[in-house]
């Protein structure tokens, strides 16, 4: 019987942005086995590696750490030619990966320049979401649909060539499209060769290794307010994004889990459109993103800056049964005279809410309800414990799990490795 205790799940808490990246790197320490387990290239965890600045966006954080294996589960969706461009990025910082450190599972989706392609004109429509236009959404479309291909399938050229065949025959428009994209095909077909080593049935490794009560960290991207099912839909992304979602993609009981632990900013931010009660249009809003350099790891999009909203907090909490957060950016907040956290919602038809509501309409309509709390000046240390922080960041964690409803386990103060309070 595996130790439960031994598989950990790491989840954005709000509307990702909340700088998973760093926290996983730090957990993957005392990990022997790191899985990412949704999302693809859209995603980007920003981390620093013998102090350079590093943002991945396909490959797992934990790839730093000698020691440990990394896998890409069936419920990632990958970039060939991009997760090809990402292992020699990393060879620059001494990184090897074998076969046996990295592991592709064969049932993951692939994105073609096509999706890409299907992507942006979507984003060019009069009805845009605001994606990341590399290609998420039609994938995971083409893979509900089923007809997408995968990964196990895209290494083998013949494989490979029926797949792209028969879309020629089906869709005319995919044939233009990619009679204009030949340098992006030629980058795909070549990167078959290249990855075909690392494929494997990762899922049935990842369940060996939770019998065998090794330590996993499964991790997710994105945040748990862009969840396909249990987000602010339609401004979603097309995965799985909560701790259920982990089990999903990778065929791993539940029993199994032992903890789930989320990742929130003390503040919040959201990139594209979408309904976002707390945003500050303000001075203190720029101030925020400014000190915060808040803009996209993969876009470079500027983000959108609000108060920590509680309501939204505590329905990630009951989503994913988080056993405690990370709060990072603790160290942004210092200097404002006041810091506010949204308890609750006014809507001018339904009254006071204390829930999230499903309908993004409601949610758009909706007035955030503060508690405003004093603001500190003081330095925050780089590290030591959470009781080393100013007796007004104290009283702010305090409020943040009185009304999120659940323990802020540790504090990040800083992108560094070392830059974390501890309880």
């Amino acid at each position: 019987m595996a130790n439960v205790s031994r598989v950990t799940i790491l989840v954005g808490a709000q509307w990702g942005d909340e700088g998973k990246g760093k926290w996983i790197d730090v957990l993957a320490e005392r990990s022997d086995l790191v899985v990412r387990y949704q999302g693809g290239n859209n995603a980007g965890h920003t981390l620093y590696v013998k102090g350079q600045k590093v943002v991945l966006h396909q490959l797992p954080s934990g790839i730093f750490h000698p020691r440990q294996a990394s896998a890409l589960a069936a419920g990632v969706v990958i970039n060939p030619a991009q997760l090809v461009a990402e292992l020699t990025k990393v060879k620059a910082f001494d990184v090897r990966l074998t076969p046996e450190r990295l592991w592709l599972s064969g049932r993951a989706h692939v994105i073609t320049p096509w999706h890409i392609f299907l992507d942006e004109q979507r984003e060019r429509s009069d009805r845009p979401i605001g994606t990341t236009k590399r290609g998420i959404g039609p994938t995971y479309a083409d893979k509900a649909s089923r007809c997408g291909l995968r990964l196990g399938h895209y290494v083998e050229n013949e494989t490979r060539q029926r797949w792209f065949q028969r879309m020629c025959d089906s869709q005319p428009e995919f044939s233009a499209a990619a009679a204009a994209q030949q340098d992006a095909w030629e980058a795909f077909n070549s990167a078959a060769e290249i990855l075909r080593p690392f494929i494997c049935d990762a899922e049935a490794r990842i369940r060996g290794a939770a019998r065998a009560g090794q330590q996993i960290l499964l991790e997710g991207a994105q945040g748990t307010l862009l969840d396909l099912d249990h987000g602010t839909y339609p401004y979603v992304t097309s995965s799985s994004t909560g701790a259920g979602g982990a089990c999903q993609s990778i065929g791993l009981s539940p029993k199994l889990i032992g903890q789930v632990i989320g990742i929130a900013k003390g503040y919040v931010t959201r990139v594209g459109a979408g309904p976002f009660p707390t945003e500050l249009l303000d001075e203190t809003g720029q101030l925020i993103a400014k000190k915060g350099s808040e803009f996209g790891a993969t876009t470079g999009r500027p983000r959108r800056v609000g108060w920590l909203d509680a309501v939204a907090l505590r329905y990630v909490v009951d989503v994913n049964g988080l056993d405690g957060i990370v709060l990072n950016k603790m160290d942004i907040l210092t200097g404002l005279p006041e810091v506010k956290i949204a308890v609750a919602y006014r809507h001018p038809t339904h009254g006071t809410l204390t829930e999230l509501p499903w309908d993004t309409e409601v949610l758009a309509a909706c007035e955030p309800v503060y508690e405003s709390l004093p603001g500190w000046s003081e330095e925050i240390p780089k590290s030591g414990s959470v009781e080393d922080l100013p007796a007004a960041a104290r009283a702010f964690i305090a409020a943040i799990e009185r009304h999120g409803g659940t323990r802020v386990l540790m504090v990040g103060t800083g992108p560094q490795r070392q830059d974390a309070l501890y309880r």
